[in-house]
């Protein structure tokens, strides 16, 4: 009887014992799962955070650009408003080609040109450089720089003339 009683204390000293282990790989099976959740959701955030940043530079980078090339283009428009009497009409035709072009492709990038001439002055989009005597304050007369902006931010103003009562 008494090794009936040791051998039922030693069964039921293991039992205890392996219930005890396997609370205790449930508990470590609990911690290591939460830690690898918090670990993939880190990750995930992570991963946002770079993508976003990415986006940013990349927009960063089209709008210097865009703002290097704008001193061309002006200059463009410039030579084809001044172009002297008597030049050849085929070269007319290929500057105004060619400022077409960009400006679609300015387009195409979400780059859009700021309303000035007959609108009220706004310093948020506009540069007074000059006022003239007009009926009405404030109102925009004479574009003398085209602006831009691109998604809603201005990248550059338009330098404009405004009337003066």
């Amino acid at each position: 009887m008494n090794q009936e009683n040791n051998e039922q204390e030693k069964i039921e000293f293991e039992d205890a014992d392996m219930q005890r282990q396997v609370a205790e790989a449930q508990e470590e099976a609990k911690m290591n799962l939460a830690g690898w959740q918090r670990a993939q959701a880190d990750f995930e955030n992570y991963k946002k955070r770079e993508e976003g940043k990415q986006a940013e530079l990349l927009e960063f980078a089209k709008e210097v650009t865009i703002v290097k090339l704008l001193p061309t283009l002006d200059a463009l428009a410039q030579g084809l408003a001044h172009a002297p009497d008597g030049v050849d009409e085929k070269w007319l035709v290929g500057i105004k080609g060619t400022l077409a072009n960009l400006d679609k492709v300015l387009q195409e990038m979400g780059v859009k040109k700021i309303e000035a001439v007959g609108k009220p002055f706004d310093p948020h989009f506009h540069e007074a450089v000059r006022e003239v005597e007009g009926e009405q304050d404030g109102l925009i007369v004479e574009e003398l720089q085209v602006g831009y902006e691109i998604n809603g931010k201005v990248i550059r103003p338009s330098q404009v003339v405004i009337s003066k009562k």
